[in-house]
C-alpha cells in the first residue's frame, strides 16, 4: 500500500470534491428555489427531499462493511473472500432496497395525516414527488455495493467523479425545467434520473478496475452474512440514531408548523454543507485506519485521531465565528431577506451542535475501521433518542427553534457519552480522555477565543473604521494563538499517519 499519508490526503481530497459537488447543489438549488416557488410549495419540496433521504438510512452500514473488509482482503490478495463479501453484500442490499420500498409506500398513505397544515392542492404532487425520490433511493441502494467496493480499493476518486458529476447534471436539470414548470414531479425525476446514473456509473467503474471481480449467489455464504450482521449491528445503531438526529427535523418541523418548514430547512441545509464536507475528511481515514489495525500500530491510530479532531474543532469554531459576523449577509444574499431573518437564529444554534458533534467524528470512524463500532451503539441510542425528544418538545413549546435546540441537547448527550462510557472501555483505540479533550476542546476553544468572544459579544455591525480595527485585531491576536499553541504545522493529519 502506498504512504497512508499520501493515501488519506488524496482520499480527502476526492472525498471533497464529491461533497463540494453535494454541496454545490444544495447551496445552488434553494438561491434560485426559493424565488421561483412559494414558501409552502418550497416547503414541500424539501420535505420530499428529506422523506427519500431517509431510504439512504436502511443500508445498515453495509457499505461501510463492503469498504473496510473490501481494503483488509485486498491487503492479504485474498480475491476469494472480496468475491464472497461483494455477493453477500449486494444480496443484503437488494432485501434492504424492498423494505425501502415497502415503507415508502406506507409514508405516501400517511401524508395527508403526517403534514395536516400542507395546503390541499399540494398533497398529490406531494405525494408523487416522495413516490419518485423514494424509488429512486432504494435503487440506489444495491448500487451503493459498488461505492464501498471502489473506498475500499482507495480509488475515492471514481466515487466523487461519478456522484458529482451527476448531481450537478441533477441539478442543472431542475433548474431548466423550473423555467417551464413548477411541479414537483417533474423536478424529483430530474434529481432521480441522475442519481441513478451515478450509481450505473459506479458500477462501470468497478467492471473495468476489478475484471475478475465474480458476483454470484452461490458465494452468497451463511459464514459471510453472519460475519457481516456481526459488524452492522453496531453501524445499524448509528443509522438509527443519526436518522433521528437529522433525518427527521424537517418533518417535526412540518407536523407542528408547515409554514416554517422552508426557513428551517435554509438553516439545516447550511449545516448539511459543514456536515458534509467534514464528513468527506473524516471519512478518508476508514481504509487506513482498518489498515493501521491490520499492522498492529495502535499509536498511529491514537495519533492520527487526535490530530484530525483537533483540526477539526478549529474549522468548525472559525466557521461559527464567520456566521456570528456576517451570516445575515451572506443568508440575504442566498436566499433574501425573508427566508433569511427566519434562519438565522434557527443557524447559530444548530452550528453549536454540529461544531460539539464532529468533536468525535474521528472517534466514531476509528471505531467502525477496527471493527469496534458496538461499543458505540449507546451513544448513538443516546444522540438519537435525546434529540428525537428534546425536539418534538422544543417544537411543541418554542416553535421551529426548539428543534434546533433539541439537536443541541443530542449532541451534547452523545459526546458526554462516549467520554464517559466509551473511551473507558476501548483499549485498541488508546486515546486518553483527557488528550482527547485537550484537542477537540480546550486548545481550539484558547486558540480561537478572541474571534469567537468578540463575535458573540459584538452587538451588530457597524461599517466604521473602528469596527474593522476592532475586527482586524481579534483576527491578528487569533493568528498569533494558532501559531503559538495550535500544533497545526507540527502535527499534521499527513504525518501522524506516515
Amino acid at each position: 500500500m502506498k504512504r497512508l499519508g499520501f493515501t488519506v490526503v488524496k482520499n480527502a481530497l476526492a472525498n471533497i470534491v464529491r461533497g463540494g459537488a453535494s454541496a454545490i447543489v444544495a447551496i445552488a438549488l434553494p438561491h434560485f428555489l426559493t424565488h421561483a416557488l412559494s414558501v409552502d410549495r418550497f416547503a414541500a419540496w424539501v420535505l420530499m427531499l428529506q422523506i427519500a433521504a431517509c431510504s439512504n438510512y436502511l443500508d445498515f452500514g453495509i457499505q461501510t462493511a463492503i469498504a473496510r473488509f473490501v481494503a483488509q482482503a485486498m491487503e492479504r490478495g485474498d480475491d476469494e473472500r472480496r468475491d464472497r463479501i461483494v455477493s453477500t453484500a449486494l444480496a443484503f442490499l437488494i432485501l434492504a432496497a424492498a423494505l425501502a420500498l415497502l415503507i415508502s409506500a406506507l409514508v405516501v398513505w400517511i401524508i395527508p395525516h403526517l403534514f395536516h397544515g400542507a395546503p390541499l392542492h399540494l398533497i398529490g404532487e406531494l405525494r408523487g414527488g416522495v413516490m419518485v425520490l423514494s424509488a429512486g433511493a432504494a435503487i440506489l441502494l444495491p448500487l451503493s455495493t459498488f461505492t464501498g467496493i471502489l473506498v475500499g480499493l482507495h480509488r475515492n476518486e471514481y466515487p466523487a467523479l461519478a456522484i458529482g458529476t451527476t448531481r450537478l447534471l441533477g441539478a442543472g436539470a431542475v433548474l431548466m425545467a423550473i423555467h417551464f414548470t413548477s411541479s414537483l414531479v417533474v423536478l424529483a425525476c430530474c434529481i432521480a434520473g441522475f442519481n441513478l446514473l451515478g450509481g450505473l456509473v459506479q458500477y462501470l467503474f468497478c467492471s473495468r478496475l476489478l475484471p475478475g471481480m465474480r458476483i454470484r449467489p452461490a458465494f452468497v455464504t451463511r459464514a459471510m452474512a453472519g460475519e457481516l450482521l456481526h459488524y452492522c449491528i453496531g453501524l445499524t445503531a448509528f443509522s438509527f440514531g443519526m436518522l433521528l438526529v437529522g433525518g427527521l427535523d424537517l418533518t417535526v418541523v412540518g407536523y407542528f408548523s408547515f409554514g416554517n418548514t422552508g426557513y428551517y430547512a435554509i438553516a439545516s441545509t447550511a449545516i448539511a454543507f459543514m456536515v458534509g464536507i467534514g464528513g468527506s475528511v473524516y471519512s478518508a481515514l476508514m481504509t487506513p485506519l482498518a489498515v493501521l489495525q491490520e499492522r498492529g500500530d495502535h499509536e498511529r491510530i491514537r495519533n492520527l485521531i487526535l490530530s484530525s479532531t483537533r483540526l477539526g474543532s478549529y474549522a468548525s469554531l472559525a466557521l461559527i465565528a464567520l456566521v456570528l459576523l456576517a451570516g445575515r449577509p451572506m443568508l440575504t444574499f442566498w436566499v433574501g431577506p425573508v427566508y433569511a431573518q427566519h434562519a438565522l437564529p434557527v443557524l447559530e444554534v444548530l452550528l453549536w451542535a454540529q461544531a460539539l458533534r464532529l468533536t468525535g467524528s474521528a472517534y466514531s470512524v476509528a471505531l467502525v475501521a477496527t471493527a469496534q463500532q458496538n461499543y458505540g451503539i449507546g451513544a448513538a441510542l443516546a444522540e438519537g433518542l435525546t434529540n428525537l425528544a428534546a425536539s418534538v418538545l422544543g417544537a411543541h413549546f418554542l416553535g421551529p427553534i426548539g428543534v434546533a435546540w433539541g439537536t443541541l441537547a443530542g449532541a451534547f448527550c452523545g459526546v458526554l457519552w462516549v467520554l464517559l462510557h466509551v473511551m473507558t472501555r476501548v483499549r485498541e483505540i488508546p486515546v486518553d480522555r483527557l488528550a482527547f479533550m485537550r484537542e477537540a476542546f480546550f486548545r481550539p476553544t484558547f486558540c480561537l477565543l478572541p474571534i469567537l468572544g468578540y463575535a458573540v459579544l459584538r452587538s451588530r455591525p457597524h461599517l466604521s473604521l473602528a469596527e474593522a480595527g476592532a475586527t482586524g485585531s481579534a483576527v491578528l491576536l487569533t493568528a498569533l494563538l494558532l501559531f503559538r499553541f495550535g500544533q497545526i504545522p507540527r502535527f499534521s493529519i499527513t504525518r501522524a499517519a506516515r
